[in-house]
Parts: C-alpha cells; structure tokens; sequence
C-alpha cells in the first residue's frame, strides 16, 4: 500500500475576486483531482515496492510496486525488439503471451508500437466505439493465438513510447484501506494559513498475480 495526496491551495484573497468564469475553487480541485489519479497510475505502471522506516517518528513510508517491476522480476515473457517491429516479430510475441491466462488480453502500447500495428494489421483492427472499460478507445484484433484488446496509453511516451504490455486483467486488483480509498478533505489549512487548504487522500496499491500470464514487448522503433 502506498498513501499518495494531492494538495489544493487557494488564497483567500483569490477567493474574495470575482474572476471570469467563477470561483477558482471548483477548477483547482478538478485539475488536481486528475493529477492526483495520473500519479497513482504512474505508480501502477512504473513504481518499485519499497518500505522506508526512517521516516518521522518511526512511521514507515511504503510505496506500490508496478506492473513493469512485476513482469521484470517474474517469469513473463519480455521481446526486446531493438527496432522497427515487423509482422513476424509480433506474431512470436503475441503466440507466447497467450501460452498462459485467458485467450482475451489488453495491450496497452505507446504511439510508436501502435502505429506499426497499424501498419502490420490493416483490414483485420475493428474499433469498438463502446469500449471504454479503461478509460480510453479500445480496438479489437482476433488473432490466430488469442483476441488483442488495444489501447493507446498517454503515459507511455519518451522512453516509454516503444513499448506494450499484454496483460491478462484478472491478475490485477485495484486494493485499498477501508476508509482510505481516494477522499478529498477540505479545510484541512493551519489556524494562521490567509486560505484554504484541501486534499485528496489515497491509501492504496496494485495486487499482481500470475506473471505468466503477461509479456512485455520493448524496444520498437519508427
């Protein structure tokens, strides 16, 4: 489990202005809210599971661990591809992704690894207007090893723009504190604080499982 928060601060001199558009209050804690979920996708994706005791008064500070620790560290299948991905080369890493788990998996990929399955899969991607399971449009692949539900992933740019998970979703379980799954908290400012204060709250983390299920694909280059 790993507690994230997201401040929101707002001056009452801010407050007491009469702004085009209305009260700043309502957009802040919009804007931090979306902030606040993005950092705890990060930390799904790409955090290390740790536990640090040196923290004030002897309370530990934990943090999740990701999806790309657990595959890394388990025994997934991983094609670093060291290039531009050809159709040959998808096909090896699609047959040993589906050697384990269900025969419906979710690739989430970066730009440069969707464009060339593009290119690879003309004719054969059907878009899936209603899908939205994950916050974002699916596209749907029925290949000869198993059905590929596609999504481009904002996060997975830079250094992570050539790279896919396939993943199997039953091995992964959204988890949190009784009481502590995201709140916002308001007022929480000093008695001297000129404002107002407010926070969202997560205590939470990532169950993982079968890592035999996933593969990894890394590399692609345009």
């Amino acid at each position: 489990m790993q507690i994230f928060k997201t401040s929101i601060a707002v001056s009452n001199t801010l407050k007491a202005s009469k702004l085009y558009g209305g009260d700043d209050l309502p957009y802040q804690r919009a804007k931090k809210g979306t902030e606040h979920a993005m950092g705890i996708e990060k930390a799904f994706w790409f955090g290390e599971k740790k536990s640090d005791t040196s923290g004030t008064q002897g309370h530990p500070r934990r943090a999740t661990g990701g999806i790309l620790e657990f595959i890394n560290a388990g025994n997934s299948y991983v094609q670093n591809q060291s290039g531009p991905l050809t159709a040959p080369d998808f096909n090896t890493f699609v047959r040993e992704a589906f050697t384990y788990g269900s025969s419906e998996k979710v690739l989430f990929s970066g730009g440069i690894v969707l464009q060339a399955l593009n290119e690879i899969a003309r004719g054969q991607i059907q878009t899936v207007s209603e899908a939205t399971s994950y916050g974002m449009k699916i596209s749907k692949w029925v290949t000869t090893f198993g059905t590929v539900n596609m999504v481009h992933n904002p996060l997975f740019v830079q250094d992570y723009a050539g790279y896919a998970f396939l993943l199997d979703m039953e091995s992964f379980k959204y988890r949190f504190l009784e009481g502590r799954d995201t709140t916002l908290q308001t007022n929480i400012q000093a008695n001297d604080t000129d404002g107002q204060v407010d926070q969202y709250l997560t205590e939470c983390g990532l169950q993982r499982s079968q890592a035999s299920r996933h593969a990894l694909l890394l590399g692609v280059t345009s």
